[in-house]
């Protein structure tokens, strides 16, 4: 493991002004790169940032967003990629794509009924220039089962924009062991569930994004619980609207 290296922070200005490379990788506290997505995930009008104002300026304009299922002549795939970009530049200050250590693919397989609605992976590139090893974060969608097109990129958004929570949070997060502990009030678990309601919060608002686009929130704290194990008290479930009962029967402790 490497050497603790002090936590860099980063200031609101850059992030407003939405200049390029703000975040160095590693080297970030969890929790306080969940707050910063959690205070411009609230902002709305003029409070807007620079990128905000421009992802916003796309989505009203530009038909790819359009999800009704009478739009036939726009790709599955087009409309994933548009709305990557979207959130990426609304909730992650273009961090993702615009560093180009989050790849996105659209798989043509189509997802079992009950199982996975895509892949989330992580490998090891060279970065010549520095001479040492870097990630690179895969995002990668399969084709949804639905009712009809809104339904089945619904899923699709929804598990797309879970995994880039997951990818903000392991490129930029500090890797040391005591840092990369889930659990605990500033533990990466911890973190990961703050940071995603707030964003399921500001997709469903009906004066902001208007998109019923669950991010998975109650199966991914079970999937947590049951690698590592910990005691979340009930207060701290209700803060996360999260039922105890459905947890305990997803981790397997009924």
């Amino acid at each position: 493991m490497s050497k603790h290296q002090r936590h860099r922070r980063v200031r609101d200005y850059n992030l407003h002004a939405g200049l390029a490379e703000v975040f160095t990788p590693g080297r970030h506290y969890s929790t306080y790169l969940a707050e910063k997505v959690i205070l411009f995930s609230r902002f709305r009008g003029q409070d807007l940032s620079r990128l905000q104002k421009l992802a916003f300026h796309r989505f009203h304009s530009e038909r790819v967003f359009d999800l009704r299922p009478n739009i036939l002549d726009i790709s599955d795939r087009a409309v994933l990629v548009e709305y990557f970009q979207f959130f990426d530049e609304l909730f992650f200050f273009g961090s993702l794509g615009g560093s180009k250590r989050c790849i996105l693919k659209c798989d043509s397989k189509l997802a079992e009924a009950d199982g996975p609605r895509g892949k989330f992976s992580k490998r090891e590139v060279l970065n010549i220039q520095q001479g040492k090893l870097g990630q690179i974060f895969e995002i990668k969608v399969y084709r949804q089962r639905g009712e009809n097109r809104y339904y089945s990129l619904r899923a699709a958004l929804g598990f797309m924009l879970q995994a880039m929570c997951h990818a903000f949070l392991r490129l930029w997060q500090c890797r040391s062991g005591h840092c990369s502990e889930m659990w605990g009030e500033h533990g990466a678990g911890w973190a990961w569930q703050d940071m995603a309601l707030a964003i399921e919060d500001a997709v469903s608002d009906g004066h902001f994004v208007n998109l019923d686009t669950p991010l998975g929130r109650l199966e991914m704290l079970a999937d947590n619980l049951r690698a590592y194990p910990a005691y979340l008290s009930a207060e701290q479930l209700r803060r996360w609207r999260i039922d105890p009962r459905k947890l305990a029967r997803l981790a397997g402790k009924t």
